[in-house]
């Protein structure tokens, strides 16, 4: 049972993801173009769609059937006769329609949901593949647009989208019994579908320029509101600084009101021409079929039922034409930013590595470099050079330096996760390939002076739990989180302080040979840097740990068996060790 709803899932998103990559080919650009309709007719034709292709059918030839059995009761009717059989096939077909149509509205939006979950998981595990400098690259706004953002607006769309598709085939179904009822009245569907089409095409090239304009005024809206609340603080100490914070939010939300209503004045165009020109076809045919003379008086009334009815897949057509642009848009962001993803993971190279480096007894670091890159106009963008270093297991490293000066760079390049560009890191004699592997990244548990806590303790069995339990208690933090650790809290409640007590007791239950921290007895009280000093970092020494601790704490510089110095990106070592220099 269980394998069965697995592979119905999967069944599913295969046809969402067709459906959404057909849809992203079904533009303007491709209406007159036999080989391109030639490629996605062939497209479709491998997708298991036949289903609900039939669905569709089924469902048109229902809402048709309806309209026949109205006009010919109506026939009726005028002749002072009734028909029980038409009534009850009118309810048949018309229960039939209702079912048809809502079924495949249901399972078609299903797939295409499907799909999308999976375009999800499969995008986040990508991302979360990159390296550091991949991330640091791409803007968070952009990561944010290509992990969700993207995925609302498109799931939005869908149900009008599919319903509009339905309308279409249904539309078609009525233009053939319409031609059955007069070849005149058609032909006038025929013009008003050409219009709609025109029209749209018309002001399709707009519609992408100004959707994609949209989207960038958003992502610097989104920047700009969320600056705006991380730095309240600053803002509500400068009031000049708020002024201007806030001029430039209005200024970029009025241009997001200028994109968004030409957007808007675009899809009015559109709608109000297709509907304008709908009931322009039902006055033709009241007023225009009866002076031709082409058709009998008495099919004057049939012929306008059957117009109206019209009007409304015409309109669901047409109003499906603004989210069939808007879901359009999203997807072909979505594969762009997996595309663009997909080639730095290609470039990258990750290393497929299976050495054990836990048991290791010495690292050494000789000539190591890295620059970082960057898209700003920099002529001389910030790097290391020359780091060479020495570390041996169970040794406590103190590494100082003033701001700027490439520390956590270094250590950054140290715990793999930036890719060195010269220089040589061996781990016992054995050398760490550039773009180091997970196994090596293993080694290192850390907290960065950008340190993130997530809002839960992930990837920790109960054994671990209970050794948090113990830290937290250690660390004087036990009592701000919840008694059961293992739900959801939120790090934002504490202070800064408070989140790195909390980093550093997620950092040791994960057990690893190095601890790095960058700077952080910086936010500590002085009760607690004494400790973090004078008992905890022995304690964790005599345990066996390895440990690198950036810090400007002069005082407890004698803490540590090798003080290193970082300055304009070049690290200098003592000659003797601290300890000894101490005693």
């Amino acid at each position: 049972m269980i394998k069965s709803k697995v592979e119905a899932a999967s069944m599913a998103s295969a046809v969402g993801d067709k459906i959404l990559r057909f849809m992203m080919k079904l533009g303007p650009a491709t209406a007159f173009k036999k080989r391109d309709w030639r490629g996605l007719i062939a497209e479709l034709d491998r997708i298991s769609v036949l289903r609900l292709a039939l669905v569709a059918i089924l469902s048109a030839a229902c809402g048709t059937g309806v309209l026949y059995l109205l006009n010919s009761e109506s026939r009726l009717v005028q002749e002072e006769d009734y028909s029980t059989l038409t009534a009850v096939g009118f309810v048949f077909l018309l229960v039939a329609y209702r079912f048809s149509q809502r079924h495949l509205i249901f399972r078609a939006s299903e797939s295409i949901e499907a799909a999308l979950h999976d375009w999800r998981q499969r995008i986040a595990e990508k991302v979360l593949r990159l390296s550091l400098r991949d991330i640091e690259d791409i803007s968070p706004g952009r990561l944010m647009d290509g992990i969700a953002r993207h995925y609302a607006p498109l799931s939005q769309s869908i149900v009008t989208i599919v319903a509009g598709v339905e309308a279409t085939v249904l539309l078609f179904f009525m233009f053939v019994y319409l031609l059955f009822l007069s070849t005149s009245a058609a032909l006038l569907t025929v013009l008003v579908a050409v219009l709609c089409v025109a029209g749209y095409m018309n002001v399709a090239a707009r519609l992408a320029e100004t959707m994609t304009e949209t989207s960038q005024l958003n992502g610097k809206l989104d920047r700009l509101s969320e600056s705006s609340i991380k730095g309240s603080k600053e803002l509500r100490l400068n009031a000049d600084k708020r002024r201007a914070v806030l001029d430039d939010m209005v200024a970029t939300s009025g241009e997001l009101y200028k994109n968004r209503s030409a957007s808007a004045g675009i899809f009015a165009e559109v709608i109000s021409s297709g509907n304008t020109a709908s009931y322009l076809m039902a006055g033709a045919v009241v007023f225009v079929l009866p002076l031709i003379g082409s058709t009998e008086q008495s099919q004057i009334s049939v012929i306008v039922m059957a117009v109206i009815f019209l009007i409304g897949p015409i309109g669901g057509m047409i109003g499906s034409l603004q989210q069939l642009s808007i879901a359009r848009f999203a997807v072909r962001s979505i594969l762009e930013f997996e595309a663009n993803v997909d080639k730095l993971l290609a470039g990258n190279g990750d290393v497929k590595a299976t050495e054990d480096y836990t048991g290791f007894q010495k690292i050494v670091l000789t000539g190591v470099g890295y620059t970082h890159q960057t898209a700003l106009d920099i002529d001389q963008p910030f790097s290391i050079q020359d780091v060479s270093l020495t570390i041996k297991r169970g040794q406590l490293l103190f590494i100082t330096g003033g701001n700027g000066s490439g520390k956590t760079t270094a250590l950054r390049v140290l715990t793999g996760l930036y890719p060195r560009d010269e220089g040589e890191i061996i781990i016992d004699g054995s050398p760490v390939a550039k773009r180091a592997g997970q196994n090596y990244r293993d080694l290192y548990a850390t907290v960065f002076s950008d340190f993130h806590v997530f809002e839960r303790a992930y990837a920790l069995d109960s054994q671990a739990l209970a050794k948090l339990d113990e830290w937290l208690v250690t660390l004087n933090i036990r009592s701000k989180l919840p008694a059961d650790i293992s739900q959801r809290f939120n790090p934002e409640a504490l202070s800064t302080g408070q989140r790195k007590r909390l980093a550093l007791a997620l950092a040791l239950v994960e057990d690893r040979p190095i601890l790095v921290l960058d700077e952080w007895a910086a936010d500590q009280d002085p009760a607690t840097r004494n400790r973090f000093y004078e008992e905890i970092l022995p304690a964790l020494q005599k345990a066996g740990k390895t440990i690198i601790v950036v810090t400007h704490d002069e005082r407890y510089f004698g803490c540590a068996d090798v003080q290193a110095h970082m300055e304009d990106g070049k690290l200098a070592v003592a000659e003797s060790s601290t300890k000894e220099r101490a005693k």
